[in-house]
C-alpha cells in the first residue's frame, strides 16, 4: 500500500497454492506467482489478481484469479484454469506464462 510517506507493508496479503481457497496443489517445481496482474474484469473499480504459473501441472501451466472486494484481494471464490479446460492442447503449453494484456 502506498501513502504521503511513501510504501508500507500495512495490511499487505500474500497467497499460495497452499493459501485456503486457491485452487490446487503445489507441486514440484510449481512457480505460483511467477507471473502477476492486477486486473479489474468486472469493472467494479477493484483490481483483481490474476497468477500465471507456466510449470503448472510440469509444464503445462495454469491461471488462477483471485477476485477483490472493499476490502482488497481475496482467495474466496479463486479460481484456476488451462488450456486443456478449454479443451486445447496442454502438454508443454505454458499457460500463464504471461499474464501482460
Amino acid at each position: 500500500r502506498g501513502s504521503a510517506n511513501g510504501l508500507t507493508a500495512t495490511g499487505y496479503k500474500s497467497f499460495s497454492q497452499y493459501s485456503a481457497g486457491v485452487p490446487g496443489t503445489a507441486e514440484k517445481a510449481d512457480r505460483f506467482g511467477a507471473e502477476t496482474a492486477l486486473v479489474d474484469g468486472n469493472g467494479d473499480k477493484k483490481d483483481g489478481l490474476v497468477v500465471g504459473d507456466a510449470a503448472e501441472n510440469a509444464g503445462n501451466g495454469s491461471a488462477w484469479i483471485l477476485s477483490a472486494t472493499s476490502a482488497g484481494v481475496t482467495a474466496s471464490g479463486a479460481f484456476s484454469f488451462g488450456s486443456a479446460t478449454m479443451g486445447l492442447p496442454a502438454t508443454g503449453a505454458l499457460f500463464g506464462a504471461s499474464t501482460a494484456d
